[in-house]
This record gives structure tokens, C-alpha cells and sequence, in this order.
């Protein structure tokens, strides 16, 4: 039978892998610097477009009951139910439009996080190959036997700056 300290590495410091465990198992056993790369997410907030349709649609429904409460419609033309009718059918109109304005956002959002999913591969297979020795406090990689600093760890983690990086080249480039 083959025990635990035989399947993980050597610490490179103090050669022995009693206390050596996988980095996901030392933030899980709660230290906070050792978490994971965090999920791309949705940086599109459509809360203010939202309210904007909640407020059109109260004064559709505003509209609406004047002109089914005015006792006065049908019995010939009125230009204060033509207005109320027009800003009826305008406050359904943009309530439609901020709609869609609000979805092409989430969309355009979504297709963003999504281009860099790839990268958040990456950093996660980096993350689960690199160990952690309570003994020594070292993060090491099992496969080059070289301590990680806390700042390499950071930028292993890191995505966002791989993307200034690309961004910055590609800009060098151009001029």
C-alpha cells in the first residue's frame, strides 16, 4: 500500500513531505492568500436600465387609467386623450428599447467573460499543480522543484495582467 507522503514531492527546503499538501487543500484548511484564481465574471450592471423600464411601465399603467377613468372618451376628439394615448404607446415603445439596450449589454458582458475562461483554465492547472509546505511556509511546483515566491504566485493567478501585458505589446507594436 502506498501512503500519502510517498504520492506528493519533497519540499525542496527541508526534503521531507509530511507537511506538504496541495495548495487547495491549505486554503481550504483556511488560509485566505492561498485562494484559487477567481472566475471571470460579468462587470455589466443593468440595474439603472432596469428602473428606467420600471418607471415607464408606472406611467403606461398611469396613462392608461386616466384615459379608461376619464368618463369622456369616445364622444369626439380630445387632444388630452391623444396625449395620453401617444405617451401610452411612448412609454411602451422605450420600455422595449431600454429592454433590448439591456440585453445586447448582458450579451456583449457575457462574450467578454468568455474570452477569458481560457485563461482561468490555465491559471486553475497552475494552481492545482503547486504544493505548499506548512513546515518550511513555501509554495513550491512539484515539477521544477522551485520555490514560488508570494509574488509569482500572485501573477501565476493572475489573468487581468497577462491581458495589459498582450494589450501593452500589441500597442508597442502599432507604433
Amino acid at each position: 500500500m502506498v501512503t500519502r507522503e510517498s504520492q506528493l514531492p519533497l519540499c525542496p527546503v527541508c526534503h521531507k513531505a509530511d507537511k506538504v499538501k496541495k495548495l487547495e487543500t491549505a486554503y481550504n484548511e483556511g488560509l485566505e492568500r492561498f485562494a484559487p484564481p477567481p472566475l471571470p465574471g460579468k462587470t455589466v450592471s443593468v440595474v439603472r436600465y432596469m428602473v428606467s423600464s420600471m418607471i415607464l411601465i408606472g406611467l403606461f399603467i398611469f396613462f392608461i387609467l386616466v384615459l379608461v377613468g376619464s368618463e369622456s372618451f369616445g364622444q369626439g376628439f380630445s387632444f388630452v386623450e391623444l396625449a395620453l394615448v401617444l405617451g401610452a404607446t411612448a412609454s411602451i415603445i422605450a420600455a422595449l428599447v431600454l429592454s433590448y439596450i439591456a440585453f445586447t449589454k448582458v450579451v456583449r458582458g457575457d462574450q467578454d467573460a468568455s474570452k477569458h475562461y481560457a485563461e482561468w483554465d490555465l491559471a486553475m492547472e497552475r494552481y492545482k499543480r503547486l504544493l505548499y509546505c506548512s513546515r518550511d511556509n513555501v509554495i513550491f511546483d512539484p515539477q521544477t522543484q522551485r520555490i514560488v515566491s508570494e509574488e509569482e504566485l500572485a501573477s501565476l493567478m493572475s489573468t487581468e495582467a497577462k491581458n495589459q501585458q498582450a494589450s501593452q505589446q500589441s500597442t508597442s507594436l502599432a507604433h
